[in-house]
């Protein structure tokens, strides 16, 4: 069976957190796939679902690959071919999980089995953890990975995840692809806003009902900004797209700090460089009503923070509230609250950031290497009082369109792509 097969045939696996059976079944696949990593390596499963591998070299430090088996639903009436296919066509093995993320896990397994066939031996230990409910936010899976690794005491180096690729025409006026390597991590939090008040019949309408004061709260969100603030790893990136720029925009690029003010109105026209200097604050979520003749008397909805490093989850909380108070409508932590704030910059001087970057000139030569605010969330996260040195990178080409296919319809990897991803972590492994 060939590695585009084994691809292939892992997206058939509808591993949506919750649908358990299809984990078991996945891993029996893995274990029938790369037999040489599961007669070599050392593997516990955490929690049920989650793997974690460790490859032995008997070293007080090691390092750490993560990716995760979970995918995020597919609505497949919506799909060109079916999302659980892992149809191979066009040159792309088309498929849920194809970018986000079974194909780190697939190509992590690819290397190492590769590598164990030619009696290569790490000089240090590595772990590789999968977890399974990244997309849920990786309390059940990456959360308690964390926690067995810091029970047995393991000292880990550096992390690596995923969080960010290699993305061409990140910028408009940037020519060359860009790999952007995640050196810290916006937070996260979600709150709830209530409104509630008189009811009644739709006949005869009172004004300042709860559904008309959370209209008012959505737009006042919506058109809010958060204050800007200018991260080190922002700043770096700024800083390595000014020597790939025009002199004039480079000027500016180079000496951000100074002059942010001037040109963010320019920045902020752009969503993903905007989310990388502020906190955002999105409403996903609005409960409301039951007849279309009956006014509610309650509103409830949820707002989605993303937290830019410099702040917390509780200064954002407080910001809402006084955004808020004239409006009547509470701001709370619901019973599912759950937050992490962000993870703080890791040091681009490490020895593992060196070889990270090596590789990635080696096995894409046109593209240049750049730290950047990873403004998602992962599973890294979770190990943050394991580890200072967390990078999030996967080694996946794309063109900046090609990004709406992750948790979009038609998710799919070119073949080639695939391809230099397992070279890419057979290269990293093999200086380890």
């Amino acid at each position: 069976m060939s590695h585009l097969k084994r691809l292939s045939d892992s997206i058939k696996f509808r591993t949506v957190s919750g649908n358990w059976d299809q984990f078991l079944k996945l891993h029996k696949f893995l274990e029938d796939s790369f037999p040489i990593v599961h007669q070599k390596l050392e593997l516990v499963k955490i929690n049920d679902y989650s793997l974690l591998y460790k490859w032995n070299a008997d070293t007080k430090e090691s390092i750490l690959l993560l990716a995760h088996m979970d995918v995020v639903p597919a609505n497949e009436d919506e799909w060109d071919i079916p999302p659980f296919s892992g149809e191979i066509r066009d040159g792309f093995i088309w498929g849920r999980g194809t970018l986000d993320d079974k194909s780190c896990v697939m190509a992590i397994l690819e290397s190492v089995e590769r590598l164990l066939s030619e009696g290569f031996q790490p000089k240090q230990t590595v772990y590789i953890a999968f977890g399974f409910d990244e997309e849920t936010k990786g309390y059940l899976g990456a959360r308690k990975i964390a926690e067995y690794l810091f029970k047995q005491n393991v000292k880990i180096e550096a992390i690596l995840d995923e969080g960010a690729a290699i993305i061409s025409r990140f910028l408009p006026q940037i020519d060359v692809p860009l790999a952007l390597v995640g050196l810290a991590e916006k937070g996260l939090a979600s709150f709830d806003l209530i409104a509630q008040g008189d009811g009644g019949h739709s006949s005869s309408p009172k004004r300042n009902s709860p559904v008309e004061r959370m209209a008012k709260a959505i737009e006042r969100i919506s058109s809010y900004k958060n204050e800007i603030h200018l991260t080190r790893p922002v700043e770096e990136f700024f800083k390595t797209c000014s020597g790939l720029m025009p002199s004039t925009s480079s000027f500016f690029l180079k000496n951000m700090k100074f002059f942010l003010p001037l040109i963010k109105k320019r920045i902020e026209t752009v969503p993903s460089l905007n989310a990388m200097l502020r906190t955002t604050m999105c409403v996903t979520i609005v409960h409301a009503g039951m007849a279309d003749n009956v006014i509610p008397d309650k509103v409830v909805a949820t707002v989605n923070t993303r937290i830019i490093p410099q702040e917390t989850a509780e200064d954002v909380f407080k910001r809402l509230k006084e955004l808020l108070k004239d409006l009547q409508i509470d701001v709370v932590k619901n019973d599912r609250w759950e937050v992490s704030d962000p993870v703080p910059c890791s040091d681009m001087k490490t020895e593992f950031f060196s070889k990270l970057s090596q590789t990635i000139n080696e096995v894409f030569p046109d593209s240049v290497v750049t730290p950047f605010l990873t403004i998602g969330g992962t599973d890294s996260r979770h190990y943050k009082h394991l580890c200072s040195n967390i990078y999030r990178f996967a080694p996946i080409i794309m063109k900046g369109e090609e990004m709406n296919l992750i948790h979009g319809k038609n998710e799919r990897i070119s073949t080639q792509a695939y391809e230099k991803m397992i070279d890419f972590y057979y290269r990293l492994l093999k200086k380890e």
